[in-house]
């Protein structure tokens, strides 16, 4: 029998897909170990996975610096987890990009290593704009000339970021770190932005997070349309959206459930504010609002539903952009959000029969992707085999690709 190991944080939107993904090769009869927070053993255990907790590490005043938690943490890390999985011995490590520890851990016990990224391919490229900061192509000279010294520093900071993990590898004892097998991304071929070239090793497989073992949030009764808003599961991170959406959204004639972990509970007119999962609502929701996080988002698109992005941190400035330009959202920056601003984006995408369209493309590449085209790709590792992409598009059939364009 297979063995796979997991690695993913407690980050709701790292853990989730590799959760997903964890449940579709459970499906195929392989033995599965997931290693992440404590806080989603029960998830991945009712999916019929083995979970066990990340080993934990004693908060550091080095924290503060992301090549530190990136790679001095995954030093401290790397040998706990290794000896861990060395008694099992699984034929393949799948981590999360943000856990460089598990890539690690898998180069100490010389087995493959895949990453799993939960969003759009994070490469920079000399014929894009920054990735990361959400930017259109620039028209001007200027602006273009902008956007290539800040893609020639963020080149700069990969090239500090290898030579942190060379010497962080050499800590261990090994030469360098290995790249991986393959790269996952868990997101949309019509969310990516076409380039002049694709890296083989990225596989753009769909969707993979699941919803968290959670009871039901029943919406309020009634036929008005229903808005789905999240706050942000961030740690540390105050959420204001979902007290936005409350006061702006009152007023219209829809019905608003509003998932938060900082919010009280509540039950009042046409409003729910709780906990739950998110799939049960989106599948009835008109529109969605969100901070943009990797997992509510890839929801949002797998389900069809038009979304209002709020980035606040990460990489959800650039998936707002993203969802933007397919035409299947509004993008509004948080300094400039207040309740009425949100409640006019909500009223135009209730409006748009447009954004519906380009958000039932989406759902339709959604659906010829997912876990099961992810676990088919991670058993082929297993195998020996390198599969290679041509584009985001290399697993899309024709029929699935109407809607957003698709790059090449």
């Amino acid at each position: 029998m297979l063995r796979i190991a997991l690695v993913a944080g407690p980050d709701p939107g790292h853990a989730l897909p590799i959760i997903g993904l964890g449940a579709a090769l459970v499906r195929r009869g392989i033995d599965v170990i997931c290693w992440t927070g404590r806080e989603h053993l029960a998830t991945g255990r009712s999916r019929g996975m083995d979970v066990r907790e990340l080993p934990r590490l004693s908060p550091s005043d080095e924290d503060a610096d992301l090549g530190y938690r990136f790679w001095g943490r995954a030093v401290e890390m790397a040998p706990r987890l290794a000896d861990e999985m060395r008694a099992w011995q699984p034929d393949v490590v799948v981590a999360d990009t943000l856990l460089r520890a598990g890539g690690l851990a898998a180069q100490l016990l010389d087995v493959p290593a895949i990453e799993l990224i939960p969003h759009h391919l994070p490469d920079p490229s000399a014929d894009l704009p920054p990735v990361g900061l959400g930017r259109r192509r620039r028209r001007t000279p200027l602006g273009r000339a902008q956007d290539r010294l800040l893609v020639r520093l963020q080149f700069r900071s990969i090239a500090v970021g290898r030579e942190q993990g060379r010497s962080a590898a050499a800590a261990l004892g090994l030469m360098a770190p290995t790249a991986p097998a393959l790269r996952l991304l868990a997101t949309l071929p019509g969310l990516e932005r076409p380039r002049s070239r694709w890296p083989a090793d990225a596989h753009v497989v769909g969707p993979l997070a699941v919803d968290p073992d959670l009871p039901v949030l029943q919406p309020p009764p009634g036929d008005a349309p229903l808005v789905v808003v999240t706050d942000t599961t961030a740690p540390g991170v105050h959420a204001r959206l979902g007290r936005n959406a409350l006061e702006g959204l009152r007023h219209l004639d829809v019905r608003i459930v509003v998932t938060s972990t900082q919010l009280p509970a509540e039950r009042t007119g046409n409003a729910v504010v709780g906990t739950g999962p998110h799939l049960p609502l989106l599948a009835q929701a008109a529109v969605a609002v969100g901070p943009g996080g990797a997992g509510f988002l890839s929801k949002a698109t797998a389900s069809g539903v038009p979304m209002v992005v709020v980035p606040i941190q990460g990489d959800q400035l650039e998936a707002a952009a993203r969802l933007r330009d397919a035409r299947a959202g509004v993008f509004l920056r948080a300094r400039d959000v207040g309740p009425r601003r949100l409640a006019w984006a909500v009223a135009r995408l209730l409006a748009d029969p447009a954004a519906r369209r380009a958000a039932a493309g989406l759902a339709r590449q959604a659906a010829a992707l997912g876990p099961d085209l992810a676990a088919d790709l991670v058993v082929r590792v297993t195998r020996g085999e390198r599969p290679e992409a041509t584009g985001p598009s290399t697993h899309l059939s024709a029929a699935s690709r109407s809607g957003p364009p698709v790059p090449p």
